[in-house]
């Protein structure tokens, strides 16, 4: 071969290794580089929706499943009436009667405060009521609340002669379909009807949660709603054998969390209350802590009980993961009590109490965790003998929160991880600022009649959204 020809040939493969090499790097920067790509982003418009009225919702008058003769035992019907007190910071609220459960007069209440300008009012509305009525005998109070889409209810039971009736008030101009989650010691429940319960605007509607199943101890019901916002909360009511064992509203309790305080936990009556607890049917007098983790973890939970002096009881104890349990309360001298329970992974919580009388009347009470404060929140002292709002500092620090009754102001220091207990009466409206961080219940004690509910702050009244084409 030839110089020339060896060149030549030389050449091409030369070429052909270059242009090889060439297209690998061409491909290889393909696969490596990121593509120019083409990407519209919607314009968004950040807007803040126009304040609606403030409102409350009163659940109504005590209910029982028959009527007036005993019969019907599976409609609704209304015990005597619920006594309503209600307070706002522009003093012009309004009240509307909403349609009661199966057509009875058991007047669930809507109140208004109306915007002034810009100004979103605060207002405040609660609700009490002594029954004694064959069966039902007791002393039943709570909070006139904001409409939600969520409300945790912590209590009752459907043993025998335990009736635990969920109500649920739709105070707006649409249908309401609410989904039941229940759980309880065995674990979540199941049944036909638990989903897609429609309930009509501006309406009432009861629930037995017997419905659901019958012997349920400790029950714990999630409810959530579609369409209109509700108010839920569970009446329970108690009979022993033939006796009367106490009425109750439950009002919702502050959702899950890893530090979960229960203010305003009335004891009372112990010693008789030990004498009769020697009774089999009379075990749910004993006072008991309700705990429930609805995550996939077990809680491992360390529970404090005290009063204001700071004397009471404390604990440690498990919750297994979706299965409700109650932890029996003992060794408690009468008085009022806050519960702070702190868990490694978020809980519900509330205790249940009782109180029996030297004659012989027994009542119960469920005392709902309360959210913490926020901003200014009112609220109103309905009827109901020994009033007494307890505010509670689960903080490390002193909080010096400002008490307005009636508009006469006073400075409360609340100790840090203490609380601290102010006498109010029937009727006063009750302002509370500086309380951030705070968590407050209202209670009630007198001989065989206890109540108590958690105070709420209210709500945003309009946040910003992002609205794009």
């Amino acid at each position: 071969m030839t110089e020339r020809s060896v060149a030549s040939t030389t050449g091409r493969i030369i070429v052909g290794v270059v242009g090889i090499a060439v297209g690998v790097a061409v491909v290889t920067a393909a696969t490596v580089l990121p593509l120019p790509s083409l990407e519209a982003t919607p314009a968004g418009q950040v807007v803040t929706p126009v304040p609606l009225d403030p409102q409350r919702v009163c659940g109504g008058s005590v209910l029982r499943l028959s009527d007036a003769e005993g019969q019907q035992a599976t409609t609704a019907s209304a015990v005597d009436s619920a006594q309503v007190v209600t307070s706002s910071s522009a003093d012009d609220e309004s009240t509307t009667t909403l349609a009661g459960a199966d057509g009875s007069s058991s007047d669930p209440l809507l109140v208004t405060a109306p915007l002034t300008g810009d100004d979103v009012p605060l207002v405040a509305a609660a609700q009490s009521q002594a029954v004694a009525s064959d069966d039902l005998v007791g002393f039943a109070s709570a909070p006139c609340t904001e409409p939600s889409s969520s409300t945790w209810l912590v209590g009752g039971s459907t043993e025998t002669g335990r009736v635990s009736l969920i109500t649920l008030v739709n105070p707006s101009d649409v249908n309401s379909t609410i989904d039941l989650d229940i759980s309880a010691e065995n674990g979540p429940v199941q049944g036909p009807g638990i989903e897609g319960i429609v309930v009509g605007p501006r309406s009432q509607r009861v629930i037995p949660l017997s419905g659901f199943s019958t012997g349920l101890l400790s029950p714990v019901v999630h409810v959530t709603s579609r369409g209109g916002q509700i108010v839920a909360s569970m009446q329970e009511s108690i009979v022993r054998t033939l006796d009367p064992g106490g009425v109750d509203i439950i009002s919702g309790a502050a959702g899950p969390s890893t530090t979960s305080v229960v203010p305003g936990i009335i004891v009372r009556g112990g010693e008789t209350l030990e004498a009769a607890l020697a009774d089999p049917a009379a075990g749910d007098l004993q006072s008991a802590l309700r705990l429930f983790a609805p995550g996939d973890s077990a809680a491992l939970v360390s529970v404090r009980i005290a009063s204001d002096d700071g004397t009471g009881t404390s604990f440690d104890t498990r919750v297994e993961s979706g299965l409700v349990t109650d932890v029996p309360i003992d060794g408690l001298a009468d008085g009022r009590y806050t519960a702070t329970i702190t868990s490694d992974v978020p809980v519900v919580s509330a205790v249940r109490t009782s109180a029996l009388s030297a004659d012989g009347a027994v009542d119960v009470s469920w005392a709902a965790s309360a959210p913490a404060l926020s901003g200014s929140t009112l609220l109103s002292v309905p009827e109901g003998e020994g009033a007494g709002l307890t505010l509670a500092n689960p903080t490390d620090d002193v909080v010096s929160a400002t008490v307005s009754v009636d508009g006469e102001d006073q400075v409360v220091e609340v100790p840090a991880t203490g609380s601290a207990t102010l006498e109010v009466s029937a009727g006063q409206s009750v302002l509370l600022t500086g309380a951030d961080g705070l968590r407050a219940g209202m209670s009630f004690s007198a001989d065989g009649a206890v109540a108590a509910w958690p105070v709420v702050s209210p709500l945003p009244a309009s946040s910003p959204v992002t609205v794009y084409p």
